[in-house]
């Protein structure tokens, strides 16, 4: 005999991921009508991602680029009851300047969630040193009723050939029967970065909220301070690695983050 419990189960995840899968769809036929005409892009403004928060491909991506990377959350402390998250993901930028993402947040063996993102970069400053987007994500949880979507604005800034920056800022929007009492909570995630080399970045990246893996919580703020180092191959292969804490409700968490990725 199947439980009420489990077949609210059942139905709760198809209905979240048809709401994202429609939304998503509508979505992304306006954007082929707007930006199947753009123009090739001549120059973008080269940035770092960050490795918690990454973007749906880089600000200026051209039509084409493809990526698969997996992000990886150890945790150095409280372990058992932490477990490790990861998410696999594929990024493709469907037209020049836009880019959709697809991924899927594991806790352990478990699939958590399904996530879908979108990214549109707006335009860069002719002196090629600024550069900003949009950019939309949506979540469907499988085991509870909730539904976020995110919306955020991504400017970038390239001082020189060593330093830039770069910050998503914006709001997560919560919805369902599974949902917390408060249903928003304010992203603010900011981060500079140093190239050491033509293969070697260090950077230090700052979030008010750990948007990658946001879990079943009531929505309150958090910290995350987070130094990394990044290196690529000139094959497209790719590691980003960090070890930061994380604080929350007197609280302090610590992990080792991990990110490997493969351009196309």
């Amino acid at each position: 005999m199947v439980s009420k419990n489990k077949k609210r189960l059942n139905f709760i995840y198809p209905c979240g991921w048809i709401r994202l899968s429609v939304l998503t769809t509508i979505f992304l036929l306006n954007c082929h009508i707007l930006f199947s005409q753009n123009e090739p892009i001549k120059e973008t403004v080269s940035i770092p991602e960050p490795l918690m928060f990454d973007l749906v491909r880089g600000l200026g991506a051209k039509q084409g680029e493809l990526e698969i990377n997996a992000l990886a959350d150890f945790p150095l402390n409280k372990a058992k009851s932490r477990g490790v998250e990861w998410a696999p993901e594929i990024e493709y930028a469907l037209f020049n300047n836009f880019a959709v993402e697809l991924e899927f947040p594991f806790k352990n063996f478990e699939l958590e969630a399904y996530k879908m993102a979108i990214q549109w970069t707006i335009g860069s400053s002719k002196n090629h040193k600024f550069i900003h987007g949009i950019q939309v994500m949506g979540e469907a949880y499988i085991h509870e009723d909730i539904l976020e979507l995110n919306f955020l604005y991504v400017p970038a800034y390239r001082f020189n050939n060593i330093w830039s920056c770069i910050g998503l800022f914006g709001v997560m929007l919560e919805s369902g029967a599974d949902a917390a009492k408060k249903k928003h909570t304010i992203i603010l995630n900011a981060s500079v970065f140093t190239d050491l080399n033509k293969h070697t970045v260090v950077g230090l990246e700052i979030n008010n909220s750990d948007p990658t893996f946001q879990s079943i919580d009531n929505n309150d703020m958090e910290l995350l301070v987070l130094p990394q180092a990044h290196y690529e191959f000139e094959s497209g292969l790719a590691f980003q690695f960090g070890l930061g804490p994380k604080f929350y409700e007197n609280q302090v968490d610590a992990s080792a983050v991990l990110r490997i990725i493969k351009t196309f």
